[in-house]
């Protein structure tokens, strides 16, 4: 027994040992994937697209305590579990989105939890399984009700399969637990919870997507995630501490856009930049605000091989989403490119709209923006959080 626990007068605060543990460094032989969900695409089956998971960690003590009360309500569902592992997984998925823009394809992503299920696969051989699947608590990632393949807030029953092709080719299929994602919003998340077919094990992740990663303020904050590396209370500080620094970072600069964007369509003079006396142009300014955000993109990006949004035209067209579902009656879903459409329309012509409702839309936009980003920031502190260093 140490000295300490018999001595009764206060002591410090010490960091639990064991507190989270890598879900990177275990990996899969077979799929050579780490052994936790991965974000991709079925792509007809050729070749599944893959999410870069940056980072990963298992809570190792008390783990039920992090799984919000939506999550927890699907597990009292089924009796038969009685091992639950959580985990929070870091996603950039700029390399995705390229491929699904250059490819003509909607934004919906699969869920797969092939590595997971079958940890100890080998190279060319196979395995199948049965999982129930549910996702919950969800931002910017909406729920595929209308089709069997689709994920909803309710427990669906999915096959998880791996088979070899040609003989040499490991593959991941099939096309199922599907859920579409936002294409405009910087910072997406939502929890998952998925139940092997007659087994007693769970899994409940965090999932945190980064859909842009190559303007600087989005890429500073994406770097944050691979900080996390093997789990270690110093890893997990290094990550949080940087994170932080990447959103004070990020808000700071879009604050920036905000306020003058704002200002200018409320006809309020702002001067600076290349716009110069009385008769300035809020849409010159505007156009000029997101174009600063560009210089920060490296100069080896090209449309043609990078096709996906910038975070400045992710920005321009929530902002037409904006002001497009304003002239929408009825119900229709988010990020819907009809609302886009009219709302650019709305916004690119003089007479389509005040400048008080575009100033109101800018607002609108990027306070959300900002939001997201100091919510992954304080979310990720309040999950990691180290006893005797973070509380």
């Amino acid at each position: 027994q140490p000295l300490h626990a018999l001595d009764r007068s206060p002591q410090p605060s010490r960091p639990a040992p064991g507190m989270f543990r890598s879900a990177i460094a275990q990996k899969c032989p077979g799929l050579k994937l780490p052994c936790v969900p991965h974000i991709g695409h079925f792509n007809d089956g050729s070749n599944y697209e893959l999410a870069r998971t940056l980072g990963a960690v298992r809570f190792m003590k008390e783990p039920h305590e992090k799984i919000p009360s939506a999550g927890f309500d699907l597990l009292m569902r089924r009796d038969n579990v009685q091992d639950i592992e959580v985990y929070l997984a870091l996603y950039d998925m700029q390399d995705l989105r390229d491929w699904a823009y250059r490819t003509g394809r909607p934004y919906v992503v699969n869920l797969l939890f092939h590595a997971w299920l079958f940890p100890e696969l080998a190279y060319r051989s196979e395995a199948a399984g049965e999982v129930e699947v549910a996702i919950f608590e969800t931002s910017g990632v909406f729920i595929v009700p209308d089709v069997p393949e689709g994920v909803t807030k309710g427990l669906r029953r999915f096959e998880q399969r791996v088979w070899v092709k040609d003989k040499v080719y490991m593959c991941m299929g099939p096309d199922a637990i599907q859920a579409r994602v936002d294409r405009h919003r910087l910072v997406c998340t939502f929890w998952s919870l998925c139940i092997p077919a007659g087994e007693e094990r769970a899994i409940v992740t965090k999932h945190v997507l980064m859909n842009e990663s190559h303007t600087h303020i989005s890429r500073e904050v994406t770097a944050s995630f691979a900080e996390l590396g093997d789990g270690s209370i110093a890893c997990v500080l290094q990550h949080l501490q940087k994170l932080l620094v990447g959103v004070q970072n990020a808000t700071h600069r879009l604050s920036k856009l905000m306020g003058r964007c704002e200002s200018a369509f409320e006809g309020v003079f702002v001067g600076g930049g290349s716009v110069q006396g009385a008769a300035q142009d809020a849409m010159e300014i505007w156009d000029e605000q997101l174009a600063l955000l560009d210089r920060s993109v490296g100069a080896g990006h090209t449309a043609d091989q990078r096709p996906a949004p910038l975070l400045s035209e992710m920005l321009r067209r929530r902002v037409y989403e904006e002001l497009g579902r304003r002239r929408r009656k009825g119900k229709f879903p988010s990020d819907d490119q009809e609302t886009v459409e009219i709302g650019g329309r709305a916004f690119t012509t003089p007479t389509g709209a005040t400048g008080s409702e575009r100033s109101q839309a800018v607002h609108k936009v990027l306070i959300e923006c900002i939001h997201d980003l100091e919510l992954l920031s304080e979310s990720n502190a309040e999950l990691l959080a180290v006893e005797g260093l973070t509380v």
